[in-house]
């Protein structure tokens, strides 16, 4: 007989909930036994995931009486620094936008150049825009 789904999902590292998905999918085979608990060969668990080798680390570290004041100052520490980095953007974009809307300058105006004959047969005081009569 097979193991539980719960020793499974600590032999690979998954959740019971995916076990049962891969099961009901057919990726993983499995059988119920005479008390209605999922069973599964530890060769049929592998074939789909590797085992988890050595001391999984929990998600969260166990946290003792002691480390909370450490704790409490680096957040207070964190949450200045990101306040002051807000004012810095806040900063930033108060002088972007005051620079966009100042930044009203007329575009240059475009003058075609005269091309080579136009400046050779024209004579000295001619502009390209005056007209000859």
């Amino acid at each position: 007989m097979g193991i539980t789904l719960r020793e499974a999902s600590e032999k690979v590292g998954v959740t019971r909930q995916t076990l049962m998905k891969a099961i009901k999918i057919g990726r993983v085979s499995a059988e119920k036994s005479d008390n209605g608990e999922w069973r599964i060969e530890p060769v049929e668990l592998f074939r789909v995931w590797p085992p988890v080798t050595g001391v999984q680390q929990p998600l969260q570290p166990k946290l003792t009486e002691g480390d909370t004041p450490g704790l409490q100052a680096e957040n207070r520490l964190l949450r200045e620094q990101v306040a002051e980095l807000r004012e810095e953007r806040n900063a930033w974009r108060e002088q972007a936008q005051r620079l966009a809307l100042t930044d009203q300058r007329a575009a240059p105006q475009f003058t075609p150049k005269r091309g080579f004959w136009s400046r050779l047969f024209s004579r000295q005081g001619d502009s390209p825009s005056d007209d000859e009569a």
